[in-house]
């Protein structure tokens, strides 16, 4: 787990089976013989490297995790290779929306890359508790020219979090009082009833319906953006 690893966790993990990623062959250039296998063709040596945390990129095999300990988004690896249009779809457990994988990839960003990550306007995603009426997403400004120059094209970020309002459908609405962690329960709940999953699944359709103000059939992304656009500027002031 990176910087967060543990030599007697990783002991013990690996003792009782419990693993976050799995062994195939290093791709890179000390997996000359590797890096096609499925897996090792030896289990022993692998499992005496997880046990005792000598998991590096110089070894014949790698273990490949999620990546969640480092950039839980995977934005960073996307601005690394400089797309200008990257869609993050937040579900980590955040019922208090302090926005960790947010802040925690911005801040990567700017350190390792030099690359500045804004968000345009106010970050109105709200959580359950605060009983404010949000909106589920927001849109940033990718600064690729502070590192790439002026002629470089600046990126745009569409970061969409999972949020109950209280306009949801009543089937969510029912859910949501019966789980009062919902949308953020708990990661560790890796078996997911059927009322729970379609909550989460019709939550999602919900979310999209009203960012891009029901028009499932827009005629491509740049229409869809502009209705994310007009979805989140602040409501006309009512006239007296």
């Amino acid at each position: 787990m990176g910087y967060h690893s543990s030599p007697i966790l990783a002991f013990l993990m690996t003792l009782l089976n419990i693993r976050l990623g799995w062994w195939l062959g290093n791709p890179g250039v000390y997996g000359q013989d590797t890096s096609r296998r499925s897996h090792p063709g030896i289990s022993i040596l692998p499992m005496l490297d997880e046990a005792f945390g000598r998991t590096d990129d110089t070894s014949r095999y790698v273990y490949l995790s999620d990546g969640g300990h480092f950039d839980n988004l995977g934005l960073l690896e996307m601005t690394l290779r400089r797309c200008h249009l990257i869609v993050v779809s937040d579900a980590a457990a955040d019922r208090d929306c302090v926005f960790h994988d947010l802040g925690n990839a911005i801040r990567k960003i700017r350190v390792d890359l030099g690359v500045p990550i804004t968000i345009d306007g106010m970050l109105r995603i709200f959580s359950r508790a605060s009983g404010k009426l949000g909106k589920y997403c927001a849109v940033g400004t990718i600064d690729y020219q502070a590192v790439d120059g002026p002629d470089a094209v600046n990126g745009r970020l569409l970061y969409i979090k999972p949020c109950v309002y209280g306009g949801e459908p009543v089937d969510l609405f029912n859910y949501a009082e019966a789980s009062q962690d919902f949308p953020h329960e708990t990661t560790m709940d890796q078996w997911f009833t059927e009322s729970q999953f379609e909550s989460y699944r019709m939550l999602g359709l919900h979310t999209i319906a009203e960012i891009a103000n029901g028009a499932w059939d827009a005629a491509d992304f740049g229409d869809f953006l502009k209705r994310v656009d007009d979805y989140l500027k602040p409501p006309t002031p009512a006239s007296s």
